[in-house]
């Protein structure tokens, strides 16, 4: 496709993005530049869940990483341009002779070993050390480094983890579209159904929708289904994975309730509906309700609103900064963790910190002053989340003991562990 100018702008012609010159043989915004070199170079394989015919446009243009490098071929990206490029940077006699695959990408060998060769949409990324760091907004980079260990946080991160982030959030795996028996009572080990989430619920879509008011039956379907959504988002995290199995358990019955308050908050938020949403449709309003739900939520709807969805709402949060504060509550606490859990945790929070930063001083404010208080305001919220914990726990079992709401044993274990209290 032939580009022309819109306004004496050149556009993108992989999104539709504002294009800053020629790239590869097409104009390309940086984006769809850096996205392509990083897949060419690494010999990334995408699939696609949605039948290969996604949309491609600035707005949702990191959603699918298949249709997007299916579109930058389509649209004449050169990857020969690509690997020309990386052999300036390399040292004379270390290139490979190049040879395509079947999906029309072209292939080096290369002598890194161990390197995964394929990645679907919720699979791990690759390290993002395979790429040296460069200033903010410079498109410099060299020949990768051969360096395996989580990286120091750079401008790089900016873009790959929340696009990363955002690709395992956005995408369902193996949706079922019937709902649960919420009747059906889970008394299973955490640690059992953290691994085998699908004996708790079906992975139904999940619409914020706000379209009825919320029964103590839609409160316990809409925790099982949230539990679904953690349990896939936490396997699906590279310093997860790096964790044993101890720890993993550990981290993730701690830091399930942190998770599902920032959830369900942001998504409320999003929703625009004055109260509490849940991924099957159902909310709870600031005033009225079922009785048992408002008496329930009684203590913790003031403070929602207030010192969570309020700032949420006035802040203007996106989607980006909500995968990255996530990210950051998760590893947010190492207490009880192994020696070396405690070291991935700790550079998994810096990591996914720094990125916070670097996404808000690039794309939300105009100085470095305004960007620190903006993360400062997120961190106060979060703040706020753990103090909700608490009064949930409390609620729980307390209405469990009078049998207010038949909660089962899964939901109570999950509320008996409350994240460390603010010092």
């Amino acid at each position: 496709m032939d580009l022309g100018t819109t306004q004496n702008k050149l556009i993108c012609d992989v999104c539709g993005d504002v294009a800053f010159g020629k790239h590869y043989g097409i104009n390309a915004c940086n984006g769809c530049k850096g996205f392509f070199r990083r897949s060419v170079w690494s010999r990334r394989q995408y699939s696609c869940r949605f039948g290969g015919d996604c949309p491609v446009v600035k707005e949702h243009r990191n959603v699918c990483r298949s249709c997007r490098l299916k579109k930058c071929f389509e649209v004449g990206m050169n990857p020969d341009s690509v690997q020309n490029e990386r052999d300036r940077n390399v040292k004379a006699g270390t290139t490979m002779p190049m040879a395509p695959l079947a999906n029309g990408i072209f292939k080096r060998k290369r002598i890194r070993p161990q390197m995964n060769e394929q990645a679907s949409q919720t699979d791990p990324p690759m390290s993002p050390t395979q790429f040296s760091e460069r200033p903010v907004k410079v498109e410099r980079v060299s020949t990768p480094p051969e360096c395996h260990d989580l990286p120091t946080p750079s401008s790089y991160d900016m873009y790959t983890i929340p696009e990363t982030l955002m690709v395992f959030s956005h995408t369902p795996i193996e949706a079922d579209y019937s709902i649960n028996a919420t009747k059906t009572q889970i008394n299973l080990p955490f640690e059992v159904v953290f691994r085998r989430p699908m004996l708790v619920s079906p992975r139904y879509p999940m619409r914020f929708t706000g379209e009825r008011i919320l029964t103590p039956e839609d409160l316990i379907d809409g925790w099982r289904r949230h539990f679904i959504y953690y349990s896939d988002w936490c396997r699906g995290l590279e310093e997860f994975q790096m964790l044993n199995e101890k720890d993993q358990d550990l981290l993730a019955r701690r830091q399930l309730n942190l998770h599902c308050w920032l959830s369900h908050s942001y998504y409320s938020m999003k929703c625009g509906a004055h109260g509490l949403c849940f991924a099957n449709g159902a909310f709870h309003p600031v005033e009225g309700g079922h009785p048992s739900i408002v008496d329930f939520y009684k203590q913790c709807m003031p403070r929602l609103m207030t010192y969570v969805i309020g700032p949420m709402r006035s802040m203007a949060m996106d989607d980006v900064e909500f995968v990255l504060l996530k990210a950051i509550v998760f590893f947010g606490d190492d207490f009880g963790l192994s020696s070396e859990g405690k070291a991935v945790v700790a550079k998994g929070k810096e990591r996914f910190l720094n990125a916070l930063y670097a996404y808000v001083r690039n794309q939300k404010v105009d100085n470095g002053p305004h960007a620190t208080c903006r993360v400062a305001k997120y961190m106060l919220m979060l703040s706020a989340l753990t103090a909700l914990c608490h009064l949930l726990n409390e609620e729980v079992q307390m209405t469990s003991l009078f049998n207010i709401i038949e909660f089962d044993e899964l939901i109570q274990a999950c509320h008996k562990t409350s994240p460390p209290r603010s010092r």
